[in-house]
């Protein structure tokens, strides 16, 4: 970033605060002078249509945590025409005088003025890398498109011919991209399609309104076809902006996210993952470790964790606080295990599976995750059992790594097949390890089988551990809820999981472990490894 635009952006933030401060000033002279006890300012969220408590105040002090007031029953929406701005709620009958409705007025046209600094701000910080890819048909059409989107996204806009020359910008690991084809047909779409099918980004098309072309979209599941009929530069901006969160499938920081999924309930997702984020805070105690539970049964976490059986907060309403403060945040469903190990209570009631399947609290889930990546070095998050619903396929995007837990049986391996094909259709491959767990049970079948079954190739290797069964310990430290990384460190099923964590460097090597890793391919050809 130059000089100029720093400075700029320096002024636009100083400006919105200067705004902020006159709003709460005029609501402290409105509380003042209409003799109410305090109000609240509930902030409009356009994105999740909903309003988000801000802040409280009453003649002479600001008020961060007073949820109490949201439930009076006298509000009043503050909007320009039909832009909603937020409301003010709060516990009387107000008679009003010019002098309240003037206050009114400029609470309203301070609001408009934070709503327009605060579009600009998240024009200027959606940071993106923006191919349009055009044959020469389109040429004059694209480098058009390029000069309009420059002016109204702060991005990298560059106009290709060739997409196999970006190909390594595609697959950087923080790298966030979106390709704007312009096309008169099919033609250039199904020459790169195998790298559409590889890559896990955005894609729009813009083009005729060609019934072939939109079949060839729909097969590639490319949601954004625009006709040239309806296009506008100011369409594709709204694109990236209201769907940035579907870009933020590589998590920008160093921290690392990992994701758990079973592949059919009972195979060990929650015991592995509660285990696996206990010995990241046991052995990194300069290090920060959250467990998230986003299992859609009822949780069960609470019980190891916190040993709490009825916690009265979920993620729920976590999440439903829409920020991030670790002190607040104690008394919505984040639970503070150690001084470096924090967990976040999954649902408790089967009613609010609803809730947590829904896109928009989806949505408020990534974006939350995302701002405690900012805080936490690992988040490990059990998501329960693997599906391709809206909730979890975008935890499958924002993760750094996914562990899929499963066992050798044939309906596991018949499982595993479908979902490991899905996962790398969606360009997930690369973030895969399969866990195999209890790989000495009685329903474990033979090598050849599962080989024949998965029918893996080289080209689809992905990385892979076994852990064996040791219902000894497991079995004890269900009855009496413990973890078994605190009550039996030296048991078999805690070595193993030391030794995948060794493995990928997450902790230290203190003793001498085996390291039981192998790649997938030679796992399926090892005869040994029965």
């Amino acid at each position: 970033m130059d000089y100029k635009s720093y400075k700029n952006h320096s002024d636009i933030v100083s400006t919105l605060e200067i705004r902020r401060e006159n709003l709460v000033e005029i609501l402290q002279l409105y509380v003042l002078l209409s003799n109410i006890d305090k109000l609240t300012f509930m902030k409009y969220d356009f994105q999740y249509n909903n309003f988000a408590y801000s802040f409280t105040v009453d003649g002479h002090d600001i008020i961060e945590d007073d949820l109490s007031f949201t439930q009076n029953r006298y509000a009043i929406i503050l909007k320009d025409r039909d832009i909603i701005f937020g409301k003010i709620v709060f516990n009387k009958r107000i008679w009003y005088r010019k002098i309240i409705k003037d206050l009114l007025k400029k609470a309203n046209l301070n609001l408009r003025r934070i709503f327009e600094i605060e579009k600009d701000l998240v024009y200027q910080n959606t940071s993106l890398n923006i191919f349009v890819v055009s044959d020469k048909s389109t040429l004059k059409f694209a480098n058009k498109l390029q000069s309009n989107l420059e002016i109204l996204l702060h991005a990298n806009i560059k106009v290709i011919e060739d997409i196999e020359k970006i190909k390594k910008t595609l697959y950087l690991k923080n790298a966030k991209n979106i390709i704007v084809y312009a096309v008169q047909d099919e033609k250039l779409i199904n020459e790169t399609r195998h790298i559409i099918e590889e890559f896990n980004e955005f894609v729009i098309v813009i083009g005729p309104n060609d019934h072939a072309l939109s079949l060839t979209c729909g097969k590639l599941l490319i949601e954004n076809y625009v006709c040239i009929e309806t296009f506008s530069p100011e369409l594709i901006k709204n694109m990236v902006i209201n769907t940035k969160y579907k870009l933020l499938n590589k998590n920008k920081l160093n921290n690392k996210i990992i994701a758990l999924s079973g592949i059919s309930g009972g195979v060990g997702t929650t015991t592995i993952a509660m285990n696996t984020a206990d010995l990241l805070a046991i052995n990194n105690p300069n290090k920060n470790i959250l467990y998230v539970d986003l299992s859609t049964s009822k949780a069960i976490s609470n019980l190891f964790l916190s040993q709490n059986p009825v916690p009265s907060t979920s993620i729920i309403d976590l999440v439903n606080s829409n920020e991030f403060n670790i002190k607040k945040n104690l008394s919505r469903g984040l639970v503070k295990i150690r001084e470096n190990f924090y967990s976040i209570t999954g649902i408790q009631k089967h009613i609010d599976i609803d809730i947590l399947t829904q896109e928009t609290f989806a949505k408020k889930i990534v974006e939350y995750l995302l701002k405690a990546s900012e805080y936490f070095n690992y988040i490990v998050i059990d998501i329960g059992r693997a599906d391709a619903s809206a909730l979890k396929s975008t935890i499958y995007d924002i993760a750094n790594e996914l562990w899929i837990i499963t066992e050798m049986s044939l309906p596991d391996t018949s499982k595993l097949k479908t979902f490991y094909a899905l996962l790398k259709r969606a360009g997930l491959k690369d973030k895969i390890n399969f866990i195999m767990n209890r790989i000495d049970s009685l329903n474990e079948i033979s090598l050849s089988d599962f080989k024949a079954i998965m029918n893996i190739s080289k080209d689809d290797e992905a990385e892979h551990y076994r852990i064996p069964n040791d219902y000894k310990t497991l079995g004890k430290c269900w009855n009496y809820c413990e973890l078994a990384s605190q009550i039996a460190k030296t048991s078999i099923f805690i070595k193993e999981l030391n030794n995948i964590l060794i493995d990928k460097r997450y902790i230290k090597k203190t003793i001498e472990v085996k390291n039981n890793k192998k790649g997938f391919l030679s796992f399926l050809t090892n005869e040994e490894g029965k």
